[in-house]
């Protein structure tokens, strides 16, 4: 679920983690502040992250009292081990990711909603609608992370089909380019980052198929996540972060233009600005729910476990309470 523009910093990226830390916080000193390390879900940055930089660069963090560094693991597997094993604080993670991680015995949670809805979908080419009912026989593009895994056991189901009944092409830096070359019949994405890419390269809407029309839960893709153990022993941290991103988020909501302008100067092969401002645009209209910013239920989580155990991914469906929390919500 990521544009080909930030995987051009794999290749460096892979040789280890990045700690790219910014601040910019006036009259505070960074001595004073404390340090909250952030681990991204991805190897590379990309406009998800345009509060995070905001908070940052505007001092929302310094505000709040603190250092926020960002951090990027090497591949999209490692962000929940990197929590669990304290080389990181704070993390950003798809819903599947922290499902998958309670039935492995891994002591990481979910501490807020970042999105609100499900916004993954086959992506069609301009002009070429896409129909769940005649998929056999189809090439997509897929990524290798776990919700676009989760993802297409819920589109086959809802078509009937088995793998074996569609050509699953994994796209290697992304898919596209693919379908706009015809190499595909049909891509798969959150619709940002299908929108900024077509819009901003070829000036055309795509055609989005999603939720229900594909069979896919509509509930939120990513969450901010931490340590069971760390998030108790630095409550008060938690919640100053949670506060200062936000207002970053409120600001960036108010202000995209600017803020992707910020982001774009900050993670420069993340795309350019244009591409940057429509794919947080669209993502911004995804952030409130009825409680505001962050605000999970046990339904969301409940919903997602029990679909990815009736599609076999996991073996049982845990509690609620082992998958979020909302006890740091600001």
């Amino acid at each position: 679920m990521r544009p080909s523009f930030s995987l051009k910093l794999v290749t460096i990226l892979a040789m280890g983690l990045v700690l790219s830390p910014r601040f910019s916080g006036g009259p505070v000193q960074a001595a004073s502040l404390t340090p909250v390390n952030f681990v991204y879900d991805w190897p590379v940055a990309d406009f998800d992250m345009v509060p995070i930089v905001v908070g940052q660069e505007k001092g929302f963090y310094a505000k709040h009292g603190l250092n926020v560094s960002v951090l990027f693991p090497p591949d999209a597997q490692t962000t929940a081990r990197m929590l669990a094993t304290k080389r990181a604080d704070i993390g950003f993670e798809a819903t599947t990711d922290l499902v998958f991680a309670a039935n492995q015995g891994i002591p990481v949670i979910s501490i807020a909603n970042f999105t609100q809805t499900n916004s993954w979908c086959l992506i069609g080419r301009p002009g070429e609608p896409v129909d769940v009912t005649k998929l056999k026989g189809k090439s997509i593009g897929i990524f290798t992370d776990s919700w676009t895994k989760a993802m297409m056991g819920f589109v086959l189901k809802k078509a009937g089909l088995q793998e074996s009944d569609v050509k699953q092409i994994i796209a290697t830096d992304d898919d596209m380019p693919m379908l706009l070359s015809k190499k595909i019949d049909i891509a798969t994405n959150a619709a940002a980052y299908g929108l900024a890419e077509v819009e901003d390269g070829a000036h055309e809407m795509p055609v989005l198929d999603c939720n229900d029309a594909i069979g896919v839960p509509n509930i939120p893709v990513w969450v901010f996540t931490g340590s069971p153990d760390w998030l108790k022993a630095n409550a008060a941290t938690v919640k100053a972060w949670l506060a200062a991103t936000s207002e970053a988020i409120d600001w960036s909501i108010a202000h995209p233009t600017d803020a992707a302008k910020i982001f774009t100067k900050a993670y420069p092969p993340a795309g350019s600005e244009n591409y940057n401002l429509i794919g947080w645009t669209y993502t911004a209209g995804l952030m409130k729910g009825p409680d505001g910013y962050f605000k999970q239920t046990d339904q969301q989580w409940t919903v997602l476990a029990q679909a990815l155990k009736d599609i076999g991914q996991i073996s049982e469906v845990k509690a609620p309470s082992l998958y979020y929390t909302n006890d740091y919500l600001p």
